[in-house]
């Protein structure tokens, strides 16, 4: 006969050994399971531009030509003549070229609807003022901006700035980043996306489009303004944002 207390350690050993033999195989199939939940990294985020292989002379050619006809060419004495950059912060990549108008093609340059927008960078235009002229050999920064995926490169761009008074030594793009670490301690405008570096009238400094012209910023002769906004009577003074400070924030 088996005595009760033997009978009673043999059934706690029995379901001891029942309760460890489920978890026992979980740990051996942990390693598999372990791997197929593993998290993957995560994805690099795209960025907002497309890559694009750098610019070459004939298709540059081809740009200026659709726009320009045969009214202007690129300046073969400036090397490189043109460079590529997102300059109106639009995600589309544009070409900024070097031109000097075609001998004989003056009337075509300064004709009175042109398929592009003439500005000088140093001079805000005023209603009533007169027209912009260009000169015979005067060099011209054009910017072409890009349209959508192909940027510069496609047959729909042909929104073209054409600046006067643009070119001078060692002109360049930048991006935003690279003029903002240059520049650590002072004022700078809003930046809608790349710029164009250079040393213009003896200074160094930028040409950046500001949302309606591409104006020119100087670092260290920069103030930033605070745009006037009408106050309608009953109403508090408005405060000036610091953060931002071309924004004018209205208090109830």
């Amino acid at each position: 006969m088996h005595r009760p207390h033997v009978i009673t350690n043999r059934l706690r050993a029995f379901t001891l050994l029942l309760f460890f033999l489920p978890i026992a195989g979980c740990n051996r199939k942990e390693p598999a399971n372990t791997q197929a939940i593993r998290p993957q990294p995560a994805q690099e985020a795209s960025p907002n531009v497309a890559p694009q292989s750098p610019p070459a002379a004939a298709e540059v050619n081809e740009a200026v030509t659709r726009v320009f006809k045969q009214a202007a060419r690129v300046d073969s004495s400036n090397s490189p003549g043109f460079f590529a950059g997102d300059f109106n912060g639009d995600a589309a990549i544009d070409i900024a070229v070097i031109l000097k108008p075609v001998a004989g093609k003056l009337d075509e340059m300064n004709q009175e609807f042109p398929p592009w927008i003439l500005r000088d960078p140093f001079v805000r235009p005023k209603p009533g003022a007169p027209p912009i002229r260009i000169t015979e050999n005067e060099l011209l920064l054009a910017v072409i901006h890009g349209y959508g995926a192909k940027g510069w490169r496609d047959p729909a761009a042909t929104q073209t700035y054409l600046l006067k008074d643009s070119v001078g030594q060692d002109v360049r793009a930048q991006t935003k980043t690279e003029v903002a670490n240059a520049n650590k301690g002072n004022a700078s405008p809003r930046v809608a996306g790349d710029l164009i570096g250079e040393t213009l009238r003896g200074k160094s400094g930028y040409l950046y489009f500001d949302g309606a012209q591409y104006s020119w910023y100087d670092p260290k002769t920069f103030k930033a303004e605070v745009d006037a906004r009408v106050i309608h009577p009953g109403m508090k003074p408005n405060k000036i944002d610091l953060l931002q400070p071309k924004f004018v924030r209205a208090e109830k």
